[in-house]
């Protein structure tokens, strides 16, 4: 009996000690660079060109209203790129973003907003709230960039966002919305893009040509085989620009700009816009509508 005694435990032992060795070989195993990845930092380096629009919103607002714009609202902010981009342009410049994602929020707070010194930082506010009612001080320039209004499928809850966009403006105040068009937006396609450790692949899925409802993924592929799929959706409907003018003008915008970018000889946008009567339409295109308050 002393001996079956003093052996079980050895038996135990030996099971928990194989047991714990296992257990270290799953901690030790490398975490994928999907596990490793941060899909806000993918997407600003994929998506996003913060100094680039920046530099084109303030050019715009100084060709029509013939002054610098001060004041920066962002709507649909998600990690305040554009804010903190805005404040950096001059010491005079504020800017407010608001978005309805508080994670998203916290996170450009500390990645974005947080990058900047103290005085620059203090210059922007974000506020956890819904574009369609939120308020906030008067700005001389508000954008919604990156298609984020499609959100808003039904025209009574674009007409309510557009009159609060308004409601939030200066009297000199221009808004900004960039408008996505063109055959290919009308229906499943994919675009993959080779970038710095990683491939983005942005996916529209499908469409409805009653409703005009579309769904895009936008996925990151790395070398190591893992994968963020999906790493953001997007439930949209596809506005077009004359409905997005009705509604502008419907919410009480006094004048709409539609602008086209212009080409060099390749056919590669040179960053200058300009208002045409007419234009062709091509597979894919995007660019700005502004409105005067």
């Amino acid at each position: 009996m002393q001996t079956q005694t003093a052996s079980s435990p050895k038996r135990i032992s030996n099971k928990r000690s194989q047991d714990e060795k296992k257990t270290k070989k799953k901690k030790k195993k490398k975490a994928s660079m999907a596990e490793r990845a941060d899909r806000h930092v993918l997407y600003e380096q994929a998506v996003q060109d913060p100094k680039t629009d920046v530099a084109t919103l303030a050019k715009l607002y100084k060709k029509i209203r013939k002054k610098p714009a001060r004041s920066f609202r962002e709507d649909f902010c998600g990690t305040a790129t554009l804010s903190t981009e805005w404040v950096k342009g001059g010491s005079d410049r504020t800017a407010y973003g608001v978005d309805l994602d508080l994670p998203t929020l916290e996170w450009g707070r500390e990645h974005n907003i947080g990058s900047l010194d103290v005085l620059d930082a203090q210059r922007i506010e974000l506020a956890l709230g819904n574009v369609l009612t939120a308020r906030g001080p008067k700005a001389d320039l508000t954008a919604a960039l990156n298609f984020s209004y499609c959100c808003l499928k039904e025209r009574k809850q674009l007409l309510a966002y557009f009159k609060n966009a308004r409601r939030n403006m200066t009297k000199d105040g221009l808004f900004f919305l960039d408008v996505l068009g063109g055959t290919e937006t009308m229906g499943p396609d994919e675009n993959r893009h080779d970038l710095d450790g990683f491939t983005y692949r942005w996916k529209q899925h499908c469409f409805d040509p009653l409703t005009h409802e579309l769904y895009c993924t936008i996925a990151f592929f790395f070398s190591d085989g893992s994968k963020l799929a999906p790493a953001f959706e997007y439930d949209w409907r596809l506005w077009t620009m004359p409905e997005l003018c009705d509604v502008l003008d419907e919410a009480g915008f006094s004048r709409t700009h539609r602008l086209w970018e212009k080409t060099d000889k390749k056919g590669n946008g040179t960053g200058r816009f300009y208002e045409p009567k007419r234009v062709e339409n091509q597979e894919s295109w995007w660019t700005y509508l502004v409105a005067e308050y």
